[in-house]
């Protein structure tokens, strides 16, 4: 079966697969390096996670008449979390832009986890773009396994960003500025 003729589905796995690379990036950052995410990072993790709701969408499809109507659906909520999220990155790097300001945490090959999040949530929003211009009825599935792992892989991915959000922030009401430690053991 030519990969062509998978059309929607490829461009939601694809969707999935880039983001679940980014936030797991981004918890190897966390982990390993000690780089606790700020406020807005946090806001651009849960972007991700809500702009995979339309690939998931896509992918957990069965076959019906209504297809087409349900995959435009699915890229519309992909596009709106993917916009939430740039407006955020975008915040972030224009809190950062000034020149003393050296920006928040390391930067990766030259730029900062902020503004590749950026450029990957265009990214997003170009390829619904396109999913929405390849709609069509004879869109074939992926293979269930590539489907269930992709989505099994994003749902771990959203548990340990949940659990490490909340042992950062502990019992407190707001995330601190400049996170230095998990504040659910502190």
């Amino acid at each position: 079966m030519p990969l062509l003729t998978h059309g929607t589905t490829l461009i939601a796995g694809g969707q999935l697969l880039v983001v679940c690379v980014v936030l797991l990036g981004s918890l190897s950052y966390q982990f390993i390096l000690g780089e606790l995410p700020c406020p807005l990072c946090v806001l651009q993790r849960v972007a991700f996670l809500l702009a995979c709701l339309g690939p998931v969408g896509i992918l957990r499809r069965t076959a019906s008449a209504d297809r087409a109507i349900a995959d435009a659906r699915s890229f519309g909520c992909t596009l709106l979390a993917s916009l939430l999220g740039f407006l955020v990155s975008t915040r972030q790097i224009l809190l950062h832009i000034v020149p003393p300001d050296a920006g928040y945490g390391p930067p990766v090959m030259g730029l900062h986890l902020y503004t590749w999040a950026a450029i990957v949530f265009l990214c997003l929003i170009a390829s619904s773009a396109l999913g929405l211009l390849r709609l069509s009825a004879d869109t074939q599935p992926l293979p269930k396994w590539v489907s269930r792992g992709l989505m099994g892989l994003i749902l771990a991915i959203a548990v340990v960003i949940a659990a490490a959000t909340f042992a950062m922030e502990g019992f407190h009401f707001l995330l601190p500025d400049d996170p230095d430690s998990y504040q659910l053991f502190w």
